[in-house]
């Protein structure tokens, strides 16, 4: 038996037959922003000014980290928005007295989302922090907008999720060029389904991820397509559609799959999974650390930072082969995309073999959850944004050791040198390696009162 908790925003049509989420896009107006709660966070929010064309707006970095020393935007954010008041204020002036919206696509902190907020802005992309970003930075009190008297929108932000499609009416379409190719096609070939032929495109990006294959694929999937001179080590591109639509339908999620051997099946992921083509080394460690060591006593499992899923997988595989009838398994995420593979590969692999229970689960961490569980399994993301950081992988052994029951462990995977035994060590007072290779450590902990 499957369990779906709220996974905002995914299509129906894109997840296994017996799974159902909600499919309606969250819509914040200014109001409901001031009144939603952010989750709760140990670290001070460090924040800066964004002087824009359109304002001063104060932004932060999500997931808040302690004395963060990385600002909320770029140099392609700043030209992108230099751009916009530039040539297109009239463009502007037509969006702000219609019902067209602006959709602003991989909007990694909000800050094109706060700046354009005023004309009625949809941030569609695959990240719930992302989302999360936005919705506080919009929400600061200090933000102050230079062109807010001009508009007359209903001031709105709709937060989609990237296995959704939009279906708004949108004037502009900004495109912060993701790192991953496949998601950049996959919102591509989207976006021309649904625009009108005369819509504005700009991509934006800094111009080590820009590439001549970058533009190649605008220009394949669009049409006519130019760059910009960098600045600031920040490039634009241009595109415009040059066939009309004529009726062409929306775009489905397109599966990446590779047989798996020690889950005996096809795991599949979405455009912006990682390791999409093969069992990523750092998994293959977790893997073999389960099959070689003696297992927790654990009914109630998490899958955190699930990726695809196939940690959880493996470990309610073997949970169940071991004799043990009753267990359920939380996956939970950040990414869209990656719960949306977590559940299409728990369907095939488990629920249609053994009675199981799951829950598939879009956020940040553990925030909006009491639950405890027996035994937590994590592959911690070390990367916020293009930046290594260690801090979320810490908060997120923080959050399991306060979701763990008595005797519980948490057992994680890691390159050496991100030395997270120190950091269990000081979390648990306690670790023990249990595997190790040339580049992996596998790390388990036990909750001890």
């Amino acid at each position: 038996m499957v369990f779906l908790a709220i996974m905002p925003s995914v299509l129906q049509r894109h997840l296994p037959s017996k799974l159902t989420a909600n499919t309606n896009q969250t819509e914040f107006t200014l109001s409901d922003a001031m009144n939603e709660s952010i989750p709760h966070s140990s670290a001070q929010a460090t924040s800066e000014i964004f002087r824009n064309a359109f304002g001063d707006f104060k932004l932060c970095r999500w997931p808040l980290v302690r004395r963060d020393k990385l600002q909320a935007w770029d140099a392609s954010d700043e030209l992108i928005l230099q751009h916009l008041s530039d040539n297109y204020k009239t463009r502007l002036q037509q969006l702000a007295s219609s019902a067209q919206r602006i959709l602003i696509v991989n909007d990694a902190f909000g800050a094109l989302s706060t700046s354009l907020y005023h004309y009625g802005v949809c941030n569609w992309g695959d990240s719930k922090i992302s989302h999360l970003a936005a919705q506080n930075n919009i929400n600061q009190s200090h933000n102050i907008s230079r062109y807010a008297s001009l508009t007359n929108q209903t001031k709105t932000l709709s937060l989609l999720s990237s296995t959704s499609i939009p279906d708004g009416d949108y004037g502009i379409a900004l495109i912060k060029i993701p790192k991953t190719s496949a998601l950049l096609k996959q919102q591509l070939l989207s976006i021309k389904t649904l625009i009108k032929d005369d819509c504005v495109i700009i991509g934006a990006g800094m111009t080590k991820h820009i590439h001549n294959s970058t533009l190649k694929l605008f220009s394949d999937i669009l049409g006519t397509t130019k760059s910009s001179l960098a600045k600031k080590k920040a490039r634009l591109i241009f595109s415009q559609i040059d066939t009309p639509n004529n009726g062409v339908k929306p775009v489905q999620l397109e599966p990446y799959s590779y047989y798996c051997t020690e889950v005996e099946g096809t795991l599949t992921s979405y455009a912006n999974g990682f390791s999409k083509s093969n069992l990523d080394p750092g998994a293959r460690a977790m893997l073999t650390a389960i099959k070689n060591n003696h297992l927790p006593k654990a009914t109630r499992l998490l899958d955190l930072a699930c990726g695809n899923g196939v940690l959880g997988i493996y470990a309610t595989q073997t949970l169940i082969g071991n004799g043990k009838e009753e267990v359920s398994i939380d996956f939970i995420d950040e990414s869209y995309m990656a719960v949306a593979a977590s559940q299409t590969n728990f369907s095939q692999l488990i629920s249609r073999r053994y009675p199981c229970k799951a829950n598939f689960i879009v956020e940040d961490g553990l925030s909006h959850t009491e639950k405890r569980y027996d035994w937590i399994i994590c592959n911690p993301p070390f990367h916020r944004g293009n930046a290594i950081e260690t801090e979320t992988s810490k908060r997120l052994f923080r959050d399991s050791h306060r979701h763990l029951e008595n005797n519980g462990e948490l057992w994680i995977v890691g390159n050496h040198h991100l030395k997270y035994h120190q950091a269990l060590e000081k979390i648990f007072s306690n670790y023990r390696l249990i595997f190790s290779d040339h580049r992996f450590s596998v790390i388990a902990a036990k909750k001890i009162n």
